[in-house]
């Protein structure tokens, strides 16, 4: 070794790396007393924060990501809940086809009730998100969680035994209201961790990993969950859930990182709840890319409320297929959207352009048309592979963008502020379609017609805002 150089091991959110430093310089994180060298410590930030592979020699590459134990954690709890909730839905779904209820209108409300909380709740989560350690806001959430999917299954039980022939649904959808209520606060605070984890540099990698990674896990549930519910019954897929919500708890136990900073105001107190909404909310009118990235996001979130529902009615009345069949079909979709994985996670400087959003509702307006044009399901398949291609990606664009490029004192607050737009078009996008007459008696192809009609006009508007902001 060099004389008057020292390997030491460090160990920084959850990262193992060695770093050089000068010989007798005590390091912060040992057993010495914190250096009042800046200089030193800051590279070893710098190598923690992103470049853990360095000293190996290695790239980094998407995979390198799984090296931090942090992220692997938090990743790993992401695709345990994606399975967990692709499993219940598809066995309730299970439960609306053999009691004989209208699945397209009852899968309407039931995804209603998810989304219902979002547009309720979004301010107060703007207000005081960015006030609490993300970290523990994830692991509370998942473990009341579990609570309220039992209370499911324990309300199911006399109608799948047979004890009675009818139940009211309504106190599963309530059930089903509350577990959105924390999903409210949930999701933004698991993209919000991210950059915490990892280096900002990152994040396109990590955003293709995390979106690539949900859509297949969630695909790939929809596929398995349909063959459980229909061979082991609508209960194992409820009861799934919950022990996915115990396994996330403990992952997320795992992680190990310092507290991070939170919303102060100038004399480091906190501010007002409404105080705190008004801030965030002009912090993101402001904000020269976060609206039309918020917007994009809500324009997303409205196709695909409508596309489930559609779906679901065009896969069991146009094409004839039953529960299992569903499950397979959105199956290819895991397959495009393994194919997205493929181009966005070779982190090409395409990936950060503004064209990608664009090009990406065009060809799915495109495969939507051409699937409202067709009753063979070979044929849908592959317009299946096309849709989960783009419907896995559209969201990394928009995510490593706002946490690059929002502070963090109110990254939480803007991804809140999605959150709650992309709840209420959703909400409007599940309405129509049990609350209208019009939406009921209007056949499933033609509403993907509609809706790629609708994802073309959607892209010029949103390529004309992202450029008018400049």
């Amino acid at each position: 070794m060099v004389p008057g150089i020292h390997r030491e091991r460090r160990d920084r959110g959850d990262v193992e790396t060695f770093v050089v430093a000068p010989t007798g310089v005590a390091r912060g994180g040992g057993d010495g007393p914190a250096s009042d060298d800046a200089g030193t410590d800051d590279l070893a930030g710098a190598v923690a924060d992103g470049h853990e592979n360095l000293h190996r020699g290695t790239p980094l590459t998407m995979w390198s990501l799984f090296q931090n134990a942090g992220f692997r954690r938090l990743w790993a709890s992401m695709v345990v809940l994606a399975l967990g909730d692709a499993l219940m839905q598809m066995g309730l779904l299970e439960l609306f086809r053999t009691h004989q209820y209208d699945e397209r209108v009852e899968t309407a409300k039931m995804l209603f009730a998810v989304a219902l909380p979002g547009l309720l709740l979004g301010p107060v989560a703007m207000a005081y998100l960015d006030r609490w350690q993300r970290r523990t806001v994830l692991m509370v959430s998942d473990a009341f969680r579990v609570l309220v999917v039992l209370g499911i299954a324990l309300w199911l039980q006399p109608l799948l035994t047979g004890r009675v022939e009818e139940r009211h649904l309504w106190v599963v959808y309530s059930l089903i209201f509350v577990i959105g209520a924390v999903t409210t606060f949930y999701y933004p605070a698991r993209y919000a961790l991210l950059p915490n984890l990892i280096g900002k540099e990152r994040l396109v990698q990590a955003n293709t990993l995390f979106a690539v990674t949900l859509a297949v896990t969630t695909v790939g549930g929809r596929a398995l969950g349909g063959f459980v519910a229909e061979t082991c019954g609508v209960q194992v897929g409820v009861l799934t859930n919950a022990v996915a919500y115990m396994v996330s708890v403990v992952l997320l136990w795992r992680i190990k990182m310092p507290a991070h900073a939170t919303a102060q105001d100038a004399n480091g107190r906190a501010p007002g709840g409404w105080e705190e909404l008004r801030t965030g909310l002009m912090y993101l009118v402001r904000h020269r890319t976060a609206l039309p990235l918020v917007w994009l996001a809500g324009v997303f979130a409205f196709l695909l409320g409508v596309l489930v529902v559609a779906l679901v009615g065009y896969a069991l009345n146009t094409l004839g297929l039953r529960t299992g069949g569903l499950g397979y079909l959105i199956g290819a979709g895991g397959v495009g959207a393994a194919i997205g994985l493929a181009a966005f996670g070779r982190g090409k400087p395409w990936t950060k352009s503004e064209w990608v959003p664009f090009v990406q509702l065009v060809l799915g307006g495109v495969a939507l048309w051409l699937m409202s044009r067709t009753a063979e399901v070979w044929r849908v398949v592959p317009l299946m592979v096309a849709l989960g291609a783009v419907g896995a990606t559209v969201m990394i664009f928009i995510d490593a963008k706002m946490q690059e490029q929002v502070e963090e004192t109110r990254r939480g607050a803007v991804f809140a502020a999605r959150g709650m737009l992309t709840s209420l078009t959703m909400l409007v996008a599940f309405w129509l379609q049990f609350g209208t007459k019009f939406f009921q008696e209007t056949p499933s192809e033609t509403i993907l017609e509609w809706l790629g009609i609708g994802a073309v006009a959607s892209a010029v508007l949103t390529l004309a805002a992202m450029r008018w902001r400049r």
